[in-house]
């Protein structure tokens, strides 16, 4: 493991935590209240709603197609896109980057399930299990790139031996 000023060992541990909070935040939480406002109020407390199945959803709504089309952009682009914001040119500016990539990625997993909760207010019952399937999406993504303190460490010293001092 690389060793970093302490000042520069204090600001990675504290954007490693920052970070680990907005993707908990954006891929966990809010997806999770999403999913309990549509129970709640479009639902209506029918949860077993949920578990209902893809076979009578309505495919021919374009709003359905639309939503989920967009959702699997949005999450493809969650994924793909922030790796691609750049290489930085030393230590010091990779823990920037990441810290931009890794709100990037927060926030567009977190549209990913407002996709899922827009469809189920606009549609209602009959896309329950397709809205559920959709908010759950965040989750599983965010799970996959949560923010590792090692993984950080590793992009930051890569990053400082870039340029030569």
């Amino acid at each position: 493991m690389a060793a970093f000023s302490p000042d520069l060992e204090r600001e990675l541990r504290q954007s490693v935590r920052q970070a680990r909070m907005v993707s908990f935040t954006c891929g966990f939480v809010a997806p999770a209240m999403y999913i309990i406002s549509l129970g709640s109020q479009v639902l209506r407390g029918r949860w077993s709603l949920f578990l209902a199945g893809f076979a009578d959803l309505p495919w021919e709504e374009p709003l359905v197609r639309a939503c989920l089309v967009a959702a699997c952009l949005t999450l493809v682009l969650a994924l793909v896109l922030p790796p691609r914001l750049g290489q930085p040119r030393d230590s010091r500016a990779a823990l920037g980057t990441l810290k931009l990539r890794n709100l990037l990625t927060a926030a567009l997993m977190a549209a990913v399930a407002i996709f899922g909760l827009y469809l189920g207010v606009k549609i209602g019952p009959p896309v329950a299990s397709l809205s559920l399937l959709i908010c759950l999406l965040p989750m599983v993504g965010c799970w996959a790139v949560l923010p590792s303190e090692s993984r950080w460490r590793y992009f930051m010293a890569d990053a400082g031996r870039l340029i030569p001092r």
